[in-house]
């Protein structure tokens, strides 16, 4: 394709002197950048993306991997693995909160007052201990929950049994955080159902 006498001067200039060349417009140039391949996809409200937001803000609550699963999920914006996918639910069934619930994720559940906790209950019991006043696991290859006792100063009972050392917690235990909060647990993920279903039938 041959150069017209309006663009010709462009072609005559070295590349330094092409540097000080005004091309117009006060913004520049924007380069558009895809998303490496092994980065997941972020997915946002149900939402899927073809291309990277421009922005992305990380939450530390939702920086969790589901044990094993990033490399299934990666680039699939039906299930984003760092959305952390429920197991259970806690319910506060006396108390500060009472009829409120918390969600449940696989893996380790350091429950504590403050909101940087990856299960919050800061409904205004003092007796919870701020951080690690208890912990709940899920144990996904196994499919079983257990529930240990924390770092904080407080206890608590399971079915009216003080937790002092790693026990299984059974579908609608009654877990006594203090005097003043009692919860239940409720399992979603048990012996029938485990997240990784999804991505053994997603390969069939």
């Amino acid at each position: 394709m041959g150069n017209d006498n309006k663009t010709s001067w462009l072609f005559d200039k070295d590349e330094e002197e092409l540097s000080d060349v005004d091309f117009g417009g006060d913004e520049g140039f924007t380069e558009s950048i895809s998303p490496s391949d092994n980065e997941p996809t972020h997915a946002i409200g149900g939402s899927s993306f073809s291309e990277a937001p421009t922005e992305y803000v990380e939450s530390e609550k939702t920086q969790i991997y589901h044990g094993g699963m990033s490399k299934d999920f990666a680039g699939k914006a039906e299930f984003d693995p760092m959305v952390d996918p429920i197991t259970g639910w806690l319910v506060v069934v006396k108390g500060p909160g009472l009829g409120q619930s918390v969600n449940l994720g696989s893996g380790m559940n350091t429950l504590g007052r403050e909101g940087d906790e990856r299960v919050s209950l800061d409904f205004g019991d003092k007796l919870i201990s701020g951080k690690d006043h208890l912990r709940i696991i899920f144990d996904d290859s196994n499919r079983v929950f257990f529930a240990a006792p924390g770092t904080g100063r407080n206890i608590s009972r399971i079915n009216g049994q003080i937790v002092a050392a790693t026990m299984p917690l059974e579908n609608y235990a009654l877990i006594e955080l203090s005097k003043q909060t009692h919860v239940r647990f409720v399992a979603f993920c048990n012996e029938d159902f485990d997240w990784s279903e999804l991505a053994e039938n997603s390969d069939d």
